[in-house]
């Protein structure tokens, strides 16, 4: 029988460290604050070193991408340049050609943190209006990477993306994603769930406050868009690319 006196929440895995390891690591593993802070540590920063081992599916949003020596290339995303793919793609288009990055990073930190939340009622998603002043045909193609839970509306996003592209070139979606497929693995074993449940406990919003679009809803958001729309998913990272007619 436990203890009535016994105040711990029982979906806090915080509450549940013994004395032992307060007596090994100090008092201050028991602090919120620190918690907190340890929490979001562990979870932020991480892009670079998923996607540079993420070999399969880099490949391929460049092999899809079919960028050329000269072409001009638009990227959005988070940890763009240190995740390498700036260096990745001016290596292909060359000095005739051209990188332009747009950085979310710092954007979606904060509408995280700030309970921000777009039009569709989803944590963490906004406007994506990044192309709204760009000519018509600017670029010769668009790839979306590591942005793609953080627009409000894949509809109006796509239909900008292409409306600054080239007729006949791609645009890409890829996305390391926070979707149902997670979730299981993590119900399937007691130390995913222990691991995941502890960090969301303090990082500052749940796992399931998480935005997803799966591939099937963003083919529906690029059906009449794009032709030859397709697929692709490896190890919790989810594409979608398809060409402007």
């Amino acid at each position: 029988m436990s203890d009535p006196r016994d105040d711990r929440d029982p979906d806090d895995p915080w509450d549940w460290m013994v004395p032992e390891d307060a007596a090994r690591f100090g008092d201050v593993i028991r602090d919120r604050a620190e918690q907190k802070r340890w929490s979001q540590a562990v979870f932020l920063g991480g892009l670079p070193y998923m996607w540079r081992k993420a070999a399969v599916p880099r490949q391929l949003i460049f092999d899809r991408l079919e960028l050329t020596e000269g072409d001009r290339l638009l990227i959005v995303g988070e940890a763009v340049e240190g995740c390498g793919f700036g260096d990745e793609a001016r290596s292909i288009v060359g000095p005739d050609g051209a990188v332009d990055i747009v950085e979310i990073m710092d954007a979606a930190r904060d509408a995280y943190l700030g309970g921000v939340k777009g039009r569709g009622g989803q944590l963490a998603t906004w406007r994506f209006d990044y192309a709204n002043n760009i000519p018509d045909g600017q670029y010769d193609c668009v790839a979306v990477i590591q942005a793609v839970q953080h627009a409000d509306d894949w509809r109006e996003a796509g239909a900008q993306f292409l409306r600054i592209m080239k007729p006949g070139r791609r645009i890409v979606l890829a996305e390391i994603t926070f979707g149902p497929n997670l979730a299981f693995a993590a119900q399937m074993d007691v130390h995913l769930d222990y691991l995941l449940t502890k960090i969301f406990r303090r990082i500052g919003w749940q796992f399931a406050d998480f935005p997803y679009y799966s591939p099937e809803a963003l083919a529906a958001a690029f059906a009449g868009l794009v032709t030859d729309p397709q697929t692709f998913c490896w190890k919790g990272i989810e594409m979608f690319w398809g060409r402007k007619g």
